[in-house]
């Protein structure tokens, strides 16, 4: 793994380690910061001071919370410096909705690029391939047979969940895939509910966003990027998505 690729994920650790001790020590020592339906926290009883008297003797009082606070803080703008050296950082500039941060939790979860040399191989460690049926590894009740329940490990998948949020909130390229992609379902399955198509929309406009950044890093590094399957050995005759393809217009005209 290189060198800025482990600054990188070990800055997002951090951050991830920090943000929840923080949010756990928030609540027993500022409930107040949350947002509570009545609009103040519950009141203080005896049970919450032997709870925070406890902690507090045991090095979780509000000094650590506060070097968990200053921490989380850190960690954020560490990995917005170090993404910000990346091959990748000009392409998480240009498109719409990405940004530093998004870029280093990216990188971060994606691990060592070398591992993957394959796009399908990539996809697999970032929870996006599918099982021999063609079904999404994912929890199906009553079927004990799934190869993986768990597609891709906890943190993977928070990027990929921040990343797919960025995609609906951005209205910029990365939306207009997913509505092409929504529209298509939608036509091809007019009777399945519209849950389904939204979300196999969204699947697809990630993995054809993760396929155009892993080339992109695997040429940054010198290393082979060889086309998907479908266009390597099928032949498929589409135009195939490049990282171009998510920019927005240099000129902020029409998309």
């Amino acid at each position: 793994m290189r060198q800025l690729d482990q600054d990188i994920q070990r800055a997002y650790f951090r951050l991830e380690e920090a943000q929840r001790q923080r949010l756990w020590l928030q609540r027993v020592w500022h409930p107040e910061l949350f947002s509570w339906a009545k609009g103040v926290p519950p009141p203080m009883t005896d049970t919450k001071r032997t709870r925070q008297d406890e902690l507090a003797q045991m090095g979780f009082g509000e000094a650590h919370y506060q070097r968990m606070k200053a921490m989380e803080e850190q960690a954020y703008e560490d990995i917005k410096l170090l993404a910000s050296q990346h091959p990748l950082a000009e392409h998480f500039e240009r498109i719409k909705g990405l940004g530093m941060y998004l870029c280093g939790a990216f990188i971060a979860a994606s691990g060592d690029i070398e591992r993957a040399p394959t796009v399908s191989s990539f996809w697999k460690g970032m929870g996006l391939d599918v099982l021999p049926d063609g079904s999404v590894p994912r929890r199906v009740r009553g079927r004990k047979g799934t190869d993986r329940r768990v597609p891709c490990l906890p943190h993977v998948s928070r990027v990929g969940e921040q990343i797919r949020n960025q995609m609906l909130r951005s209205q910029g390229k990365l939306y207009d895939f997913y509505i092409l992609f929504e529209e298509r379902y939608t036509a091809k399955y007019p009777d399945r509910p519209k849950l389904f198509n939204h979300k196999g929309a969204l699947r697809l406009t990630q993995k054809c966003l993760y396929a155009a950044l892993w080339r992109e890093w695997r040429v940054a590094y010198g290393l082979p990027a060889p086309d998907p399957y479908a266009f390597d050995i099928l032949r498929h005759n589409s135009k195939l998505i490049t990282i171009e393809d998510f920019y927005e217009p240099a000129d902020g005209g029409s998309r």
